[in-house]
């Protein structure tokens, strides 16, 4: 097939560091466009990937450049406003989390990419880290049986990312990032939205059980934090997610834990483990798949293929919707019920 044209909007620190490389690396792709309102960060990316058309403006970028697909990196606020006009123009989608900041933005854009026939990818990590297949494939073989309860955690800093301390040197990316996360509403939120919605796309991904119930405690809701996450899904099954993302400790510590009714398995990172502990155990897992794709990949197979990503947008909209809930939880302090 000819290579889909694509272009970026959002020409940023995470976009350079995540994407745009693969997207450079891939013989069926052209890098075409790209969109930053940032004359000097613009020129210093585009010139960095080979990008020969330039934008400062993303709607005039849909409506100048010939485009097939577009990734989306911008602030949180931005990805379903933009994302809705790019299906709208026929364009696949290749979408920065979180998805929208309402659950009915997230759920418009699915039904416009299925209305179009047009792939839109949602890039949380768990779906495209290989151990997380390793996680879920021993969940869905009844590596631990039932399972009943669930926990998983993430501890570090990202105070410079929201501007409360001075951005370090040697950051990755071709560009250095921007403090949009330092305005709630830009961000959507706090640490929760930003990192934490990573969590609870392993949670809901790795287990496949549908939310039913959130509770949250935020230290300040909205702009948390610090964040504790009980989510009670399908099945009875109650998991807690947490986030300290103010931690003076020096790394960042992950980890969760997944236990049933024959066993546990558990995942600490980084470098990522998965161990199953039972009767004769425990016994580390390493056989992760070795044909994981990365977000941008996925997206191009299945804009050829016409074939679902592994990061659809129907996960996406079941991220919103514990998300979304969590901070209403938050805010309110009252539990919120999504089914019943």
């Amino acid at each position: 097939m000819k290579p889909l044209r694509v272009g970026v909007i959002g020409a940023g620190a995470f976009a350079s560091r995540r994407h745009l490389p693969a997207l450079q690396n891939d013989p069926r792709v052209s890098l075409t466009a790209a969109c930053r309102r940032d004359p000097g960060a613009l020129a210093r990316v585009a010139d960095h990937f080979g990008i020969p058309e330039r934008f400062n403006d993303w709607r005039e970028m849909l409506g100048r450049a010939d485009l097939d697909g577009v990734l989306i990196a911008t602030p949180h606020d931005q990805h379903a406003l933009q994302a809705r006009a790019a299906l709208e123009r026929g364009l696949h989608v290749l979408l920065e989390k979180p998805m929208a900041l309402t659950v009915a933005e997230a759920q418009d854009l699915v039904t416009l990419a299925q209305a179009n026939a047009r792939c839109l990818l949602v890039a949380f990590n768990p779906p495209y880290w290989g151990h997380m297949h390793v996680l879920r494939d021993s969940l869905q073989a009844g590596r631990i049986g039932r399972v009943e309860s669930a926990a998983l955690h993430w501890s570090g800093s990202t105070a410079a990312v929201f501007g409360k301390e001075p951005l370090p040197e040697g950051m990755p990316g071709v560009v250095r990032p921007t403090l949009f996360r330092a305005d709630v509403a830009a961000a959507g939120g706090g640490n929760l939205m930003d990192g934490g919605g990573h969590l609870l796309s392993e949670l809901l991904w790795a287990t496949g059980a549908e939310p039913a119930e959130v509770c949250a405690l935020m230290d300040h809701a909205p702009g948390d934090t610090r964040a504790a996450v009980t989510v009670r899904l399908e099945g009875d099954l109650l998991a807690t997610v947490s986030l300290v993302s103010d931690s003076r400790y020096p790394e960042r510590r992950l980890w969760s834990r997944y236990e049933g009714t024959a066993g546990s398995l558990t995942i600490t990172g980084m470098p990522f483990r998965v161990t199953w502990q039972g009767p004769g155990g425990p016994v580390e897992l390493g056989d992760a798949p070795p044909d994981v794709p990365s977000p941008a990949q996925d997206w191009v197979d299945c804009i050829g293929s016409g074939g679902t990503p592994l990061g659809s947008a129907e996960h996406g909209v079941r991220v919103t919707r514990v998300l979304t809930a969590a901070y209403e939880s938050a805010v309110t302090g009252r539990r919120v019920i999504l089914r019943d």
